[in-house]
């Protein structure tokens, strides 16, 4: 099978990261002379979007017998977004560490006093006790593993189709959040309007807090105990992906019509007040997670309808 057949068999959450893929690979090679062996990460982009190719076309030319029979198939052609969006996460931050060094914090910082008259996240301080902060805490984290929680169940109905309609949008979310932070770089508020190496005592949690923080502030390339925190921190307050994935998945669980809708949404609203409360980030950088979850559930119905009358 020849290269342009296999592309043939590349179904639109597919092709939607393939066009990431090569956005990244122009914007890297574009700025080469800032980012040291750029050449190394543009050849994996090629290596990898050339795997997903060699992935999706061997299992989609299958028969449905040897689909069902090939289990590490299925698996690989069905779950390779988990990984792509860790990685094309941890390219952004390359990126931006290494091309944009200004943030725009104190946009969002105006912005939300512009609407509120005051800062969120200092006057939810008022709210705060260590169990309430516990919770909460809790919450935040569990987001990383919400996609894949709701991806397993769709998958374990054998219900395919859904799958890749959930891969599309899930991927658009992500891919749209990681445009947003090269657009307009911010670290959030607990850099900006707090004092980083003071939060575990200005909001103590109970007994998982501080471990969780850790947890979280290393998968955003913190280095412990540093002085300046503010310097490796990923640039990703804004808009918030966390609010554009979540509000998402309550959308799809509806739209699927899965029982755990009634899980999801309580979720959310707890996950979306999480977010301030624990200084992570700006109300705008919600608000622009509403709008970018409308917006990429107005493309992904928009693009599937327009593929479905071809």
């Amino acid at each position: 099978m020849n290269i342009w057949k296999k592309i043939t068999y590349l179904e639109a959450p597919d092709i939607l990261n393939q066009l990431f893929l090569i956005s990244l690979s122009v914007i890297i090679i574009v700025n080469y002379k800032l980012i040291s062996a750029w050449y190394i990460i543009v050849i994996i982009n090629l290596v990898l979007g050339t795997g997903i190719v060699y992935v999706v076309s061997l299992y989609e030319s299958m028969s449905e017998y040897d689909k069902s029979k090939n289990s590490l198939w299925k698996i690989l052609r069905y779950w390779y977004p988990c990984f792509m969006i860790l990685f094309c996460f941890k390219i952004i931050y390359i990126i931006m560490y290494n091309i944009e060094k200004v943030i725009y914090d104190n946009i969002l910082i105006y912005l939300d006093y512009k609407i509120f008259g005051f800062n969120p996240t200092e006057a939810v301080f008022g709210l705060s006790n260590p169990v309430l902060t516990e919770i909460l805490q809790i919450i935040y984290i569990l987001f990383y593993i919400m996609p894949l929680i709701f991806g397993i169940e769709i998958f374990l109905k054998k219900r395919y189709n859904d799958f890749k309609y959930l891969m599309f949008v899930l991927f658009l979310g992500f891919y749209l959040s990681f445009f947003g932070y090269l657009i307009l770089p911010a670290i959030g508020p607990r850099f900006t309007l707090h004092d980083f190496h003071l939060l575990n005592n200005d909001l103590p949690g109970v007994f998982l807090t501080n471990v969780l923080r850790d947890i979280i502030n290393f998968g955003e390339s913190i280095p412990k105990y540093v002085p300046d925190p503010e310097e490796f921190a990923q640039r990703d307050a804004f808009p918030s992906g966390h609010s554009i994935i979540i509000l998402l998945i309550v959308y799809l669980s509806r739209k699927f019509k899965c029982k755990s809708f009634r899980f999801y949404l309580p979720y959310a609203a707890l996950m979306l007040f999480s977010t301030i409360y624990l200084r992570y980030h700006y109300v705008v950088d919600v608000i622009a997670g509403f709008i970018i979850a409308i917006l990429t559930v107005l493309m992904s119905e928009l693009i599937y309808k327009t593929k479905k009358s071809d």
